[in-house]
């Protein structure tokens, strides 16, 4: 980046809010504050809709009119021609972009129209700029909901408001890290104890590993490791659970078995396994995913990928914002015993009105919940 394109990004980063809103941009495209929300108000509608959301993003590359208070807004205001009434064009990332969120698109015809509206804006482009500065401009196309990205992370520009923190909220999330590190910690060293002895009775009951790894997708999209005691066999299909949990938030398996997560009776388990299970034992390492910051101590529970494939747009809205947990709403309001929608719901009310307080009451409820065993298989 330019020292010129650096400043101008900080001046205008830092700008009083009423003067941005006020900074000239030519007509039918919007400041960056108010396309954000736009982006937000589509994104609910698309929810709602189980339709797509198709925005395209336009990244002049340099400062092709240096005279001009903001490039992309001028790039922006030249595309107009090009756009439906319907479609809502704006500046993002400091008025470094021009985005346009373009409506109301079948999933069918998603394809169709991406060619069709870049070639109609490279041909306004090179109306409006010389060759070599309309060489330099890119256009991109981002779905809502597809994932994409550094390890398969959601597309955050579908998430504006989560760019938008708070101090309150920035603090916030220090003091979640900072329970974090001091229970996952503290809790790897009360447990030693029963780590030892639960690693020594899997080894003595079955062939295979103690520990098992497995892909989950966390915070916003990102895959990791999660680390488990392993309580199945080894060498096991998973196309009995991939064909559950396609059924279960289809919603097919509430009808069937009274609203049960997971498998009852599953014949993968082993014996020591359900004990496990049953008072969640094998979760324990995940203290381990706590203290490398990939989870946290509560936090929404982080699925395998087949899982989020199945996913409606609404129901993604559970892994955006905070790192999936150990233990959290759900577990402390009946485990496994509730539908698929009701356990994302659950959820996005815990993210919705998060705060310490919160973390500390589930954290508090969870070994009684624990306990009770109720759902737990």
């Amino acid at each position: 980046m330019s020292g010129q394109r650096w400043i101008q990004r900080v001046w205008r980063r830092y700008l009083p809010a009423g003067r941005q809103e006020r900074e000239a941009l030519p007509a039918g495209v919007q400041p960056e504050a108010r396309f954000r929300q736009q982006l937000i108000q589509e994104r609910k509608r698309a929810e709602r809709g189980s339709k797509p959301l198709l925005v395209m993003i336009v990244n002049p590359g340099c400062a092709a009119v240096a005279e001009s208070d903001s490039v992309a807004g001028w790039v922006g205001g030249g595309l107009q021609s090009c756009l439906r009434e319907t479609d809502i064009c704006g500046v993002l990332d400091d008025g470094a972009l021009v985005g346009v969120i373009l409506t109301e698109i079948a999933g069918e015809d998603l394809e169709k129209v991406k060619k069709a509206v870049a070639r109609k804006a490279r041909e306004k482009l090179s109306q409006l700029l010389d060759d070599e500065a309309a060489r330099r401009v890119t256009i991109s196309f981002r779905v809502y909901p597809e994932s994409g990205g550094e390890s398969g992370a959601f597309d955050m520009i579908f998430y504006p408001e989560q760019a938008q923190k708070s101090l309150e909220g920035t603090v916030g999330e220090i003091a979640k890290r900072g329970l974090d590190l001091v229970g996952s910690a503290a809790g790897l060293v009360l447990l030693a104890p029963a780590f030892a002895l639960i690693a020594s009775v899997i080894k003595m009951t079955s062939d295979g590993p103690v520990f098992f790894e497995q892909q989950r997708v966390g915070r916003n999209g990102r895959k990791f490791k999660l680390l488990k005691f392993r309580t199945m066999y080894v060498g096991n299909d998973d196309q009995i659970h991939r064909e559950y949990v396609k059924l279960l938030i289809q919603g097919k398996v509430a009808e069937e078995q009274g609203g049960v997560f997971k498998i009852t009776g599953d014949p993968r388990v082993t014996s020591i396994g359900r004990l496990l299970r049953k008072y969640s034992l094998d979760e324990l390492p995940q203290l381990l995913n706590v203290l490398k910051g990939e989870m946290s101590l509560v936090g929404p529970r982080p699925p395998i990928g087949y899982e989020v494939e199945q996913y409606s747009g609404w129901q993604r809205n559970r892994l955006i914002g905070k790192r999936p947990g150990i233990t959290g709403a759900w577990q402390v309001s009946g485990r496994s015993s509730t539908t698929f929608d009701e356990m994302v719901r659950l959820d996005l009310r815990y993210l919705k009105g998060w705060s310490i307080a919160l973390d500390l009451k589930i954290l508090l409820q969870t070994p009684l919940a624990v306990l009770k065993c109720k759902g737990a298989y």
